[in-house]
């Protein structure tokens, strides 16, 4: 399985003349979606906001320019919110639907205008909801989608299955077919169902699942390393084979789906569901250059599940933005 710095480069950029994988080269335009209502946890509509102001402060220096000059002006995406919100949580009745489904219509529609225009979509949360939106709007914008899902949590549970009812732990199983049934107004999102064929999603990370969730990856066969056997394969190697097997897959489109509650929380205190185990920083780092390895066409990118209040000192903030500058081209050199 392993895979030698030779061959990555016959893979790479380097074997095409205008690569395929736009993260370290194309424009980016950061889709800032401040949504919180599919957590039903009020902070994370803060993280969006915050990852795009400090990205570009990031960048605003003149060894970074190469970086700045690639980032566009943000788009904020209307994430309605009912007055009486407050009142209605945790109902377990998927009280927020609503708000959740136009939020995410209004969001596949910028997915599918930005990687048509042959730019990167960086669509920035808020929480992992909004993967419901940014997946169809890739799904729409090529033929065969796949998707790598570094996250603690599955989130393939439906409504039916979830012991939380919190829509934000369903986005996978919409964008798979699984929940067409009990929602089909976001299963809809897309003519074709499913969004993404089970077989074309690579889940990496994995610790904290439900038994329906464990259960319906065994069934559908979904390709998933847990945080234990990623880790004892090795890092790198569990990357690599996730690429591997979407090139064999030959999708035309890869979405990734980074929320940041797969980093272990005591490097990521500011994130709503934590669970011990995680990746550290420099794990999260290697792998996620890796990425930019590969002739494959990753052309969208999510950024998720950030809540600034749950650390006020800012050491969240700091290595969130600092692993999306890394998944986006930025390196250090001496």
């Amino acid at each position: 399985m392993s895979i030698d710095a030779t061959e990555r480069v016959t893979l790479g950029r380097t074997n095409s003349r205008v690569p395929r994988n736009r993260l370290t080269y194309a424009a980016i335009q950061p889709l800032v979606v401040p949504l919180w209502l599919g957590a039903e946890n009020p902070g994370a509509e803060k993280g969006a906001r915050l990852l795009a102001d400090e990205l570009a402060e990031r960048w605003n220096r003149s060894d970074r320019a190469h970086l700045a000059e690639r980032l566009r002006e943000p788009e904020v995406i209307a994430t309605p919110v009912p007055a009486d919100a407050g009142a209605r949580l945790h109902q377990q009745s998927l009280e927020f639907l609503p708000e959740v489904e136009a939020t995410s219509c209004d969001l596949a529609n910028h997915v599918a205008e930005v990687i048509t225009a042959g730019d990167i979509a960086l669509t920035l949360g808020g929480d992992h909801a909004i993967a419901i939106g940014t997946i169809a709007g890739a799904a729409r914008a090529c033929t065969k989608l796949g998707v790598i899902w570094f996250d603690t949590h599955p989130d393939i549970n439906t409504p039916s299955t979830s012991p939380s009812g919190h829509i934000h732990g369903m986005p996978l199983a919409i964008a798979i077919g699984e929940a067409a049934e009990e929602l089909p107004s976001l299963t809809g999102l897309v003519e074709r169902v499913p969004m993404v064929a089970p077989e074309n999603v690579c889940m990496l990370g994995i610790r904290d699942i439900d038994p329906a969730e464990a259960q319906r990856i065994r069934d559908l066969g979904i390709w998933a390393l847990s945080m234990d056997e990623w880790s004892d394969l090795g890092i790198m190697e569990g990357v690599r084979a996730a690429l591997q097997h979407l090139r064999a897959t030959k999708v035309d489109g890869i979405h990734i789906s980074f929320d940041v509650d797969v980093l272990d929380p005591t490097i990521m205190p500011g994130t709503g569901t934590r669970w011990p185990g995680g990746l550290t920083v420099r794990e999260a780092s290697r792998a996620l250059r890796e990425l930019a390895e590969w002739d494959l066409p990753i052309h969208s990118l999510d950024w998720v599940e950030l809540n600034p209040d749950l650390d006020p000192v800012g050491a969240s903030t700091l290595v969130a933005t600092s692993l999306l500058a890394t998944c986006l081209g930025e390196r250090m050199y001496m």
